[in-house]
């Protein structure tokens, strides 16, 4: 029984061993001192700094494994938590909201807003404000549209 356990605990250290990060985990603390160096000065650093938990979130500061929001999730939520306050720009074709959104697409924030001032109904009306909707509409306006919306 002894073996068993020490043979998993020893494979499941491995595993975490083969991140970029030590046992302190990703954050400032690991790019601070690296995998090699004092884990307790990187601990208090990613807790002191608050810079673990921004990372996680993000996928940034050596926590590109599995953070909670990637590329490619990042406009659908951003969508869906923004959508009353990207309609009202939307229909501006200006505003905070929209140059997020711009910037997470790639997209000149002028060209974009003017995209979707002009397709409103087609992006947020028709869609009942539906956010798979919204994104779908605005990505079909956005590839009808592409030197418009966001080009080079």
């Amino acid at each position: 029984m002894k073996t068993l356990i020490v043979s998993l605990v020893t494979l499941l250290g491995s595993f975490a061993l083969a991140a970029g990060y030590g046992e302190a985990g990703c954050g400032l603390g690991s790019m601070v001192m690296g995998k090699d160096g004092n884990q307790i000065l990187a601990a208090t650093t990613n807790g002191t700094s608050g810079s673990q938990t921004f990372g996680i979130t993000t996928g940034t500061s050596n926590c590109t494994e599995g953070g909670a929001v990637r590329s490619a999730q990042q406009v659908p939520l951003f969508i869906e938590i923004n959508k009353m306050v990207l309609a009202k720009d939307a229909s501006r074709g200006q505003g905070e909201t929209l140059s997020g959104l711009a910037h997470l697409m790639g997209c000149d924030s002028a060209k974009l807003g003017q995209t979707l001032k002009s397709n409103y109904n087609q992006i947020f009306v028709e869609t009942g404000m539906n956010p798979q909707g919204i994104q779908s509409q605005i990505e079909k306006q956005v590839s009808a549209n592409k030197s418009q919306a966001c080009g080079a």
